[in-house]
This record gives structure tokens, C-alpha cells and sequence, in this order.
């Protein structure tokens, strides 16, 4: 049973070592462990084939260099787990058990000791601890900064004119003549589509919702963005099928301000820089480090 994803050490005798980190071990059940909880969050499922479990293997493994290089540098800048941050994490640990017994039960389970889980933690603080300080925070975008990029990058904010369609498709012509003069007898297109198109939309009464240019064939395309507000198309012939259009709304080209693209925009740049950090710094935490790898992930 694994409590959250923590690089997990197990106390027993003559553990079988993957890899070395600055003398300190990494052992085969940390990265059975690992791999286990990598697994359900990258797949479908619970397992991965036998030709893949090589790649996770090595995916979990390098994560738990890195853990463990993350925590020695937090170590080296003398940096200690808050201890309130500690308290509520085992707190919430034992919360997730009916009784104290099978908490008691789910440690033994575990191969570890109150004891032993607390360390653990610790160390899981700690490494968010560092990670908030060396890339977290480093990676916090002022508002001046937002709007230079988005006064250099204005062309990815216009939105495309767009068009709120209906579209009743038949698949062959006397339906589509049939659905017309329905149309023209004053009938709802929607009511008509419903009853008459031949394609997934009729469920929408032909409600293909706001479109941009791209999204249909060509031939309609061109007759469509053309059309006015609540006009109605005759049929048209577009490859193997006829078709009847409507608009029902337009919305012209328009430019989204920068306080209606702020919020996206600074999730999205500043995630994109706190990877650009978290790899800087994992990889100048590696070139010093002595690392050692005792048997290749299998």
C-alpha cells in the first residue's frame, strides 16, 4: 500500500541497490515502489507490456536521482522541514484509515514504522520545500513581464471569424429536395434536421455550434461564411453528399484583450518556465554529483 509518491526506503537486510547518489543508495524496492506509483498516472491501466516496462523503469529511476540530488541540495543550503507542514502531512495519513488499526495495519503492510514514515515524510517536505524556493517561486511572472509578451505575441491572440451553423446532409438527392421544400413550407430547420439529415448532428437538430475556417468542406465553407444571419442555403452538391446550410450567429475577427488572456497566459508561461528551471537545475545538480548505477532498470 503506498501512503503518496515518495522515494520509499525499506529497512531490511542486504537490500538490493540500483543506484548510488553521493553514497547515498537507491534500492530496488524504492524503484519497484517508484515504478508502481508511475504507472497508473501515465497509462489506462495498471500494468504496462513487457517492452515497456523498461522505459517506465528508467522514467522511475531517473525521477528518484533527481529526488534524492534535490533533497541532498536542500541539505547543503541547510534548509529543515517545517515541522507544522510535517504534522498535517501525517495527519492527513492517518485520516485516510477507518481506525487506527489499519492505519497500524497498513504501516506493517508497508514494511515500515511510525518512525520510519515520519522520516519519509520529512524528506517529501523537504524536497517541495526546495523545489518551491529554487523553481516554484523563481518562476513567478509580474504583470509587465505578461504584457510584453503579449504586445510581442499579439498575432496568437485574435480569434478567427467564426460562424454558428446548422447543416442538414443527405445522401442523396431526392432527400435532400424532400428536406427543402419542408424548409420552405415554413417547417424548423432544426425539427427538419432532426428528422431528415443523415449525420451525427440531427440528434442537435444539425447544430454544429461556432466554426471557424477549416472545419468543413471547402465547398460549404465558401458558401457558408458568405451566407447572412438567419439566411438559409439552398443544396448544394459537396462530394458524396447534399447539403442544406443555416446561420444562426457570426462573430467577427477579434483580438482577446490581455485581461481576458492574462490568467491562461500566466498559468501557461510560468509553467513553461518552471520546467525550463526544474531541468536547469536537476541537470547542474547532476554534473556534480557522483552518480552510480548499480544495475540497469530492467
Amino acid at each position: 500500500m503506498f501512503f503518496f509518491f515518495i522515494a520509499t526506503e525499506i529497512f531490511a537486510e542486504g537490500p538490493a541497490i540500483v543506484a548510488v547518489v553521493n553514497g547515498t543508495s537507491i534500492t530496488q524496492k524504492e524503484l519497484d515502489d517508484a515504478i508502481s506509483a508511475l504507472v497508473p498516472r501515465s497509462t489506462y491501466h495498471g500494468s504496462v507490456s513487457k517492452e515497456k516496462n523498461p522505459e517506465f523503469s528508467e522514467k522511475a529511476l531517473d525521477d528518484l536521482i533527481a529526488r534524492e540530488l534535490q533533497y541532498q541540495d536542500a541539505l547543503a543550503r541547510g534548509m529543515k522541514p517545517e515541522k507544522s507542514m510535517v504534522k498535517e502531512r501525517m495527519r492527513t495519513i492517518r485520516d485516510r484509515y477507518g481506525s487506527k488499526k489499519e492505519y497500524q495495519d497498513a504501516l506493517v503492510q508497508s514494511g515500515l514504522t511510525e518512525e520510519m514514515l515520519e522520516s519519509l515524510v520529512k524528506k517529501d517536505v523537504l524536497i517541495a520545500a526546495v523545489i518551491e524556493k529554487e523553481v516554484t517561486l523563481r518562476a513567478r511572472m509580474e504583470d509587465a513581464e505578461l504584457k510584453a509578451y503579449y504586445a510581442k505575441n499579439e498575432f496568437k491572440f485574435k480569434e478567427p471569424e467564426k460562424i454558428r451553423l446548422r447543416i442538414i446532409s443527405a445522401k442523396d438527392e431526392k432527400k435532400a429536395k424532400e428536406s427543402l421544400e419542408r424548409l420552405k413550407s415554413g417547417e424548423d430547420f432544426g425539427r427538419v434536421a432532426a428528422t431528415m439529415s443523415d449525420d451525427s448532428y440531427r440528434v442537435m437538430g444539425g447544430d454544429v455550434g461556432f466554426i471557424h475556417r477549416g472545419r468543413i468542406l471547402q465547398e460549404l465553407e465558401d458558401i457558408a461564411f458568405a451566407m447572412k444571419v438567419k439566411e438559409q442555403s439552398g443544396i448544394i452538391k459537396a462530394g458524396d453528399h447534399w447539403y442544406i446550410l443555416k446561420v444562426e450567429d457570426k462573430k467577427a475577427e477579434r483580438l482577446i484583450s490581455f485581461e481576458d488572456a492574462k490568467a491562461k497566459l500566466k498559468t501557461e508561461l510560468e509553467q513553461k518556465r518552471e520546467k525550463e528551471l526544474l531541468d536547469a537545475w536537476t541537470a547542474s545538480l547532476r554534473l556534480r554529483a557522483k552518480i552510480e548505477i548499480i544495475r540497469s532498470p530492467q
